[in-house]
């Protein structure tokens, strides 16, 4: 099973922009991820589309599981 922590930000465009992180550590809480996506924000190192990221929307785990055809 493959986990990715995704954090979904509004950009200043008003479209929202996803930001996965692959393994997330386990038990991560919703605090710690608005925690994290306050700093990306703040620090306006990422921009999409020629956008910058302005607003925290949620954060979610995606869980996926991969099987391999034999």
């Amino acid at each position: 099973m493959e986990k990715t922590l995704e954090l979904i930000f509004t950009k200043s465009d008003g479209a929202k922009k996803t930001l996965s992180i692959a393994d997330p550590r386990e038990g991560v809480t919703l605090a710690e991820a608005q925690s994290a996506a306050a700093k990306i924000i703040e620090a306006g190192v990422l921009i999409s589309s020629g956008e910058a990221l302005t607003a925290f929307v949620e954060a979610r785990i995606k869980t996926v599981t991969v099987t391999v055809l034999a």
